[in-house]
Formats: structure tokens, sequence, C-alpha cells
């Protein structure tokens, strides 16, 4: 499967926790890769959207820290998206493990 080359099929969040709170829950089987504001192939974690990384009460800074979020239904548009914009891979979860 491919993707059609300009077509962006993931949506990402910067400084809006709760736009990225409300796809998590109107997502449910989505993926969502956490990377540095300017993505890094070193860091670039892929969660299920279930991940309880994603979301806890002890935490209500999710975009607005150092972090980003991207976010999409497929993880190979994901895959696609490391590799654009970081030259690199994802690091799967091991809590959610979402492969």
């Amino acid at each position: 499967m491919s993707i059609e080359p300009g077509r962006v099929d993931y949506t990402q969040f910067t400084d809006d926790d709760e736009a990225y709170l409300k796809w998590l829950e109107s997502h449910p089987n989505g993926f969502v890769v956490n990377s540095h504001r300017s993505p890094k192939a070193s860091y670039l974690k892929l969660h299920r959207t279930s991940c309880g990384h994603l979301r806890t009460e002890e935490r209500s800074n999710w975009t607005t820290g150092d972090y980003i979020k991207t976010c999409s239904d497929s993880a190979l548009v994901l895959e696609s998206w490391a590799i654009k914009a970081a030259d690199g891979v994802l690091d799967p979860c091991p809590n959610c493990k979402p492969y």
C-alpha cells in the first residue's frame, strides 16, 4: 500500500491539548507519534490511542511543552511522516505494542 503524493492523512497537534484529547476520543483505533517539537530521528515514539502513556490525570500539558503529537488512523501514514519529517523510523511503545 502506498500513500498518494501530497496527500495528508494525519493531524499534528502543537499547543492545543484540548483538540488533541478530543482526537484521541474520536479515534479509538488510531495511532499517535510523540516527538520533539522539531522532530528528530532519535525520538519518534509510536503509541496506540488507548495507551496509558497518552492520557493520565497526572499531566495536562500534552502538546504545550517540549513535545508535539502527530496522529493518524494508520501506522503506515505515520511511518511515512517519520521519514519525511525526521529521516527516521518509529519506535513502538513497549507498553501498548502498536505493531
